[in-house]
């Protein structure tokens, strides 16, 4: 049996005893981390594009002016 010995089993809840409660800090990550770090970041990224679009048509239509 893939190299156990005989008698030897693992059950269940001993291999997954260490893993309890880890969908719930996925889940305070998701909401406690990630969604301020969007409100924050999303307006900040909008004003950075519509400061680089401008830097560029000035750069652009110096020369003409």
């Amino acid at each position: 049996m893939l190299g156990l010995r005989r008698g030897s089993r693992v059950t269940p809840a001993r291999s997954l005893q260490g893993r309890r409660g880890v969908g719930t800090l996925d889940y305070v990550l998701a909401l406690g981390v990630v969604l301020p770090l969007l409100v924050v970041i999303l307006p900040q990224g909008r004003r950075m594009m519509v400061l680089v679009y401008e830097m560029a048509t000035t750069l652009v239509a110096w020369p003409f002016m």
